[in-house]
């Protein structure tokens, strides 16, 4: 995952790799009330652009709009129906899922480093104080031995 890059480019493919992928327009696109909800209306099936003006509440012109925001950075497909392309259907893309788990792994607190953190000048040599958060008793910045916990 990439956070770093902020050029707001598009998702050409789901299947890129690690290095490439950027979160930073995903979330810059979900950012808005709107698109939230048609993002939430369109994890449930597909939708006509009918159904999201009705249920949303807003114009054909602005639903449209947001729909773009969304396609642009690779979330939402659609497709004209086949027999009358006035009517336009999205859904979900397939890079939806992994932002998904991106996004998990991003705010996952359990990856955490339970020591806690101490300013260099706080201490006399560069040394931390001891801790045993975790059953690791730190002693120096690279020095550290399993203990006990205190116990």
């Amino acid at each position: 995952m990439n956070i770093s890059r902020y050029a707001a480019a598009p998702f050409a493919e789901a299947n890129s790799s690690e290095a490439d992928f950027d979160l930073l327009p995903v979330l810059q696109a979900l950012a808005d009330s709107s698109r939230l909800r048609i993002i939430r209306m369109l994890r449930e099936r597909e939708q006509c652009v009918c159904h999201l003006t009705e249920s949303l509440g807003l114009s054909q012109g602005t639903i449209s709009h947001h729909v773009g925001v969304l396609k642009r950075v690779g979330l939402v497909l659609d497709r004209r129906d086949e027999t009358d392309a006035r009517w336009v259907y999205y859904r979900l893309a397939p890079l939806a899922e992994r932002v998904g788990r991106e996004l998990a792994e991003l705010l996952d607190a359990t990856r955490v480093d339970p020591i806690p953190a101490v300013c260099a000048d706080s201490t006399k040599e560069g040394r931390r104080p001891k801790s045993t958060m975790g059953g690791l008793e730190t002693v120096a910045p690279s020095e550290s031995r399993i203990t006990d916990g205190g116990k």
